[in-house]
């Protein structure tokens, strides 16, 4: 994998947030207890498998893409780390969206972490665990503004600011990627979104 391109100022990449060890024991922990789902999305007419599976907690329901996760709180584990990833990135999160990329067949599309009331506190704390991948981040009106990132087990990406307003990002399909991935994204929900 390639290094960090130069990140735009909203997006902080810190590599190596948590140590290995301590990184290692809790992928171990989520990939086995967590109760992850699968869903399919509708497109063009037809029910589409989503490329992940998926787990989330927070006080308020959560619906994107026409998917409706129920509030739940956060196991203890994850409530911790929650607050260690607030103080860090000086930001309120109150919820967490976990994704399971079983292989570098799964991914996610370009999209912008902007579907839910974030009672002005926008910013996406995203942890890595296990294998590395690509992370991509393209301006959303000035298409000559990319970059790209290779997050790697342990690390830190805080998206912070107009971070969403201006920009969106995918995890793409990926045939070098060697095996599982857990990232956990935290942010701040102030009600149910819908």
């Amino acid at each position: 994998m390639s290094p960090v391109s130069e990140l735009p100022s909203q997006f902080r990449w810190i590599p190596g947030w948590l140590d290995p060890g301590e990184g290692d024991r809790l992928f171990d922990l989520l990939l086995a207890e967590t109760p992850w789902e699968d869903h399919a999305i509708k497109i063009a007419g037809r029910q589409v498998p989503v490329p992940r599976r998926v787990a989330f907690y927070g006080p308020f329901p959560y619906a994107y893409s026409g998917l409706i996760h129920p509030a739940r709180p956060l196991p203890p584990e994850i409530a911790t780390l929650r607050d260690r990833v607030q103080d860090v990135a000086g930001q309120p999160f109150n919820t967490v969206l976990m994704n399971l990329y079983r292989s570098g067949d799964d991914s996610v599309s370009w999209h912008s972490d902007d579907d839910y009331p974030h009672g002005g506190h926008p910013a996406v704390a995203s942890l890595s665990l296990g294998a590395a991948r690509r992370f991509r981040i393209a301006h959303k009106r000035r298409a000559q503004e990319r970059f790209t990132v290779d997050l790697t087990p342990g690390g830190l990406l805080i998206m912070g600011g107009t971070s969403q307003l201006d920009y969106r990002h995918a995890l793409p399909k990926s045939a070098k990627a060697q095996g599982e991935r857990i990232n956990l994204t935290f942010r701040h929900m102030a009600a149910s979104n819908f």
